[in-house]
C-alpha cells in the first residue's frame, strides 16, 4: 500500500472519530477498506506509539478521543518543531510529524 494512501486513510479515520461517527470495530473497518485486524493493528500504534487518547464508547457506538484534539499530519522544519509547543513525534522512515494536539 502507497503512503499517500496510508495517510489518506488514518487522516479519515481521524475525521471519523473526532466526528464520532466510526461505528462498530467492523463498520469502521468496512469504512476505511479494511480488515478488522488490520483496524486493531492502526489504533493500537495510533494509540501507543503516537498517544492518541482513542477508546471506544459503547454508549456512541463509536471511537472518541478522550480529549478535544486532531491528528495532524504533515512536514515541519526543525525550527518549527522547536517553536511547537505541543508533543510530537517523528516517524523517521517517511520524515513525516505526526502529532496529536488537544485544542
Amino acid at each position: 500500500m502507497g503512503l499517500k494512501k496510508s495517510l489518506d486513510r488514518v487522516e479519515h479515520l481521524d475525521f471519523l472519530i473526532r466526528s464520532k461517527s466510526t461505528g462498530t470495530p467492523k463498520e469502521l473497518a468496512e469504512k476505511l477498506g479494511i480488515s478488522e485486524r488490520w483496524l486493531y493493528e492502526i489504533l493500537n500504534e495510533l494509540k501507543h506509539d503516537f498517544d492518541c487518547p482513542i477508546k471506544y464508547s459503547r454508549r456512541r457506538r463509536s471511537y472518541v478521543y478522550t480529549c478535544r484534539g486532531s491528528l495532524m499530519i504533515e512536514f515541519m522544519s526543525e525550527e518549527e518543531q522547536r517553536s511547537l509547543n505541543a508533543g510530537f513525534k517523528i516517524a523517521s522512515e517517511f520524515s513525516e510529524l505526526f502529532c496529536f494536539t488537544a485544542v
